[in-house]
């Protein structure tokens, strides 16, 4: 049983040092928490991983019948830093399979793939920002390993530049070993290796499927950036390519995360369309009194980050306080 990681308090923040993800804080970073609320912060976190650890410890109880409406529970309140990395594999299933084909990763880091080039262009440019890929520090070839080892694994996906901002997030909780298996659980079973084909196939779906749902939520925008020719292309494409793990912070992202990884396929995906309904819901009064299209497209891409509504463990919450069909977005899918 693995023992979850508790957070200690965070250090105070000045220009140049980083934040509780390993990120680098610029000049114009919030100012820091005080110390008494980082430590009231640190002892919140620390005793939510506690009940995190009761239910690894009793997993069984909880990943099926009805402990799973307590999982499904905590999950989409968020799943503590100290434990998420061992619950994204737990909840997946990835370290089953990593269990069931231990010497694979190896295996596949040994041989070939006409995929190393085009990697090896995208490493600095990934969370450049980030202390564990900076060119001095080893994240940098953790990715360019893990990117080349689902290349020869999956050589029908090969390698999307989009997949490397997933591998670096992966990074951040786990090792370069596990960080293989969750990708290639997300890549197989999440369907996203289809999003990274060179067809696009993955996303030719999924464009219509966004495109149908906000034209049903929100009618008035879809018709005015229809008008306008702002396709889901535009702003769409790359939060779904990376999983948000561009234009969104970083705790959003893994609020995302927590959702997709851990709750069943097709209905977890459902978190992707409705994160986007939240977005341009936020949006709507302000694109609607624009017209450019490089604007709008502009626009909608800065919201997750720059609108406040959206900041922390809002936008998942009001995420998945829109009501969205499994049968709605998936009608092939098994009920």
């Amino acid at each position: 049983m693995v023992r979850p990681q508790f957070l200690m308090p965070e250090p105070l923040q000045d220009a140049g040092v980083v934040d509780r993800y390993g990120f680098t804080l610029g000049k114009t970073a919030l100012p820091a928490r005080s110390e008494a609320e980082q430590l009231a912060s640190a002892r919140k976190e620390n005793s939510r991983a506690l009940k995190w650890q009761g239910m690894i410890s009793d997993w069984t109880t909880f990943s099926g019948g009805a402990g799973q409406k307590k999982l499904k529970r905590r999950v989409r309140k968020g799943i503590p830093d100290g434990v998420r990395g061992h619950i994204w594999q737990v909840a997946s299933g990835s370290m089953d399979a990593h269990q069931a084909r231990p010497l694979l990763y190896g295996q596949l880091r040994g041989r070939p793939s006409p995929m190393d080039s085009h990697i090896d262009k995208d490493l600095h440019r990934t969370m450049p920002t980030h202390v564990q890929f900076r060119a001095d520090a080893d994240g940098q070839q953790q990715l360019f390993n893990v990117c080349h080892a689902l290349a020869v694994h999956a050589p029908e996906v090969g390698y999307n530049q989009a997949e490397a901002y997933v591998v670096a997030t992966l990074l951040t909780y786990m090792t370069e070993e596990e960080a293989f298996w969750m990708l290639e659980h997300i890549s197989r079973y999440c369907g996203q290796g289809r999003m990274w084909m060179e067809s696009f196939e993955g996303w030719v779906e999924t464009r219509e499927r966004l495109d149908a749902i906000v034209r049903v939520k929100l009618p008035k925008l879809h018709a005015h950036l229809k008008h306008n020719g702002v396709i889901p292309d535009l702003y769409a494409l790359q939060w779904f390519l990376t999983l948000f793990a561009k234009d969104f912070p970083f705790e959003a992202t893994l609020g995302i995360w927590d959702v997709f990884l851990c709750e069943p396929q097709p209905k977890a995906s459902k978190i992707l369309y409705r994160v986007v309904l939240v977005v341009l819901q936020e949006g709507e009064k302000e694109l609607l009194r624009m017209s450019d299209v490089q604007e709008l497209t502009d626009h909608i891409r800065k919201l997750p980050s720059t609108c406040p509504a959206l900041q922390g463990g809002r936008l998942v919450e009001r995420a998945l306080a829109i009501p969205l069909k499994t049968r709605t977005l998936f009608p092939d899918s098994a009920r």
